[in-house]
């Protein structure tokens, strides 16, 4: 195996990424502040909901996130072009990581991704051929990068797709619950509208959208099945884009399934190159023996992380679509959709002096929107709160939450408790005695579907 991934390959499968890579990165600098994403979501508000523990990371006032998104839109052309690359792809993946640390509000699993993917790009030779760091410097050129640079990315993406494929595996989504109410809202959509609605066009997203995350990665590494593959993953990514409105995404991901096809083919599709395998298995790879070797374990630690870390949350009590624990970062994309209301009571526990606070003060409508569904922002915010009216004058302000939560169609329900001082609540990982659990009679979990036919 380790003289499999060590073998040579042809080097142009990292070229074509790394030019379609920065390409993309950079329409997606550019295009959020055209569009005032970036002022929506980092200039708009007065407060921040950074992640726990991370909380010292923190938005640039004024419009400072605008040149922060317009640099890695700059940065991203350097890193199409191959100019300083190691520095242009580095400083791309801490600006983009500092922008996605600095606000959780509109965590996106394609974010995500984006973070993982420019670590990664960092760590690989994508600028040995075809660029401007050739040119300036000859000796870097090289025809041949190491066979898990390549494998790399397969199986980073195949975690992506298998893994959203097993996050639909539960009543809610086989019931094509959440399908249903998103698609009553396109109904208004040019030409497709009045099919989007449709049962037939419901079931086939539900249980066609398991189907393909569990096959799809497997197809594509199969030579026999590879070329269907990508188109149906094509179309699919470009259904998607349509639909959802879902950004750079499926873009990144048409681009990215590319590298399932053999190196050699990229070579001659998009740089007319004809590369034969069996000369480069001759080519040395430049690189210290040391550094072949510290690369492949890096591979099998990154990945075993990839493999473990997702599946987190069937350690934790609780439906995770309710909870939010262990949603973030594990590929749970497009599952559920929520709504609901809350508000804030702060009492002063010296003088019972109580007050009902309106999170519309202090929020914006995406935030508000956000904070309802997750118990860890309902709580943080409450810790703000508890601050800002002891910076009033009130001497033992206690802070309860009045929320109230509607996931997938099914009746509203209080979230957190109402009788509890969040204020007063350490926060720590896991189930949390605060977080009601989700009514039995919304989820019907297997289990209990199955404990009611054995007493039947």
């Amino acid at each position: 195996m380790q003289q499999l991934l060590l073998k040579p390959v042809s080097i142009y499968f990292l070229v074509y990424f790394r030019i379609l890579f920065g390409l993309l990165m950079f329409c997606e600098g550019v295009g959020a502040v055209l569009i005032g994403w970036v002022q929506e979501h980092y200039v708009a508000p007065n407060f921040h909901f950074g992640y726990i523990g991370l909380e010292w990371i923190q938005p640039l006032p004024g419009y400072g996130m605008v040149f922060v998104y317009l640099l890695m839109a700059l940065l991203g052309l350097l890193i199409m072009v191959g100019w300083r690359y190691k520095i242009s792809s580095f400083l791309f993946f801490l600006l983009f990581g500092y922008s996605f640390f600095c606000e959780k509000t509109h965590y996106l699993n394609h974010h995500y991704l984006i973070f993982l993917v420019s670590g990664l790009m960092v760590l690989l030779p994508a600028h040995r051929k075809l660029s401007l760091d050739v040119r300036r410097q000859p000796e870097l050129e090289s025809d041949v990068a190491p066979q898990w640079t390549l494998w790399l990315f397969r199986v980073q993406l195949l975690i992506v797709y298998f893994y959203a494929g097993v996050a639909k595996l539960q009543p809610d989504w086989l019931a094509a619950k959440p399908v249903s109410i998103w698609m009553s809202y396109k109904t208004h959509f040019y030409v497709i509208g009045p099919y989007l609605n449709t049962p037939a066009m419901i079931w086939l997203i539900a249980w066609g959208g398991i189907a393909f995350d569990f096959l799809i990665g497997f197809a594509l590494l199969w030579p026999r099945t590879r070329l269907v593959a990508f188109w149906v993953a094509f179309f699919f990514h470009i259904f998607n884009s349509a639909v959802f409105h879902v950004g750079v995404f499926p873009y990144f991901m048409i681009a990215a399934n590319v590298l399932f096809f053999r190196p050699d083919q990229l070579s001659r599709w998009f740089f007319r190159k004809n590369v034969s395998s069996e000369v480069l298995q001759h080519v040395p790879v430049q690189q210290p023996h040391w550094q072949r070797q510290l690369g492949l374990s890096f591979f099998v630690l990154y990945l075993s992380w990839q493999l473990v870390f997702p599946l987190r949350h069937f350690f934790i009590p609780g439906d995770v679509n309710w909870t939010e624990e262990g949603h973030r970062f594990s590929w749970r994309m497009m599952l559920r959709t929520k709504s609901g209301s809350i508000y804030y009571k702060v009492r002063d526990a010296a003088t019972q002096q109580e007050e009902i606070v309106n999170a519309n003060t202090y929020l914006t409508s995406d935030q508000i929107r956000e904070l309802v569904k997750h118990p860890d922002m309902i709580w943080q915010f409450a810790r703000f709160l508890q601050q800002e009216y002891q910076e009033k004058g009130m001497e033992k302000p206690e802070v309860y939450a009045f929320s109230s939560l509607s996931l997938n169609g099914y009746p509203p329900h209080p979230i957190v408790d109402a009788t509890v001082d969040l204020a007063a609540v350490p926060y720590h990982w896991g189930a949390k005695q605060w977080v009601k659990p989700r009514p039995v009679a919304d989820g019907w979990p297997w289990k209990k579907r199955l404990a009611m036919a054995k007493e039947k």
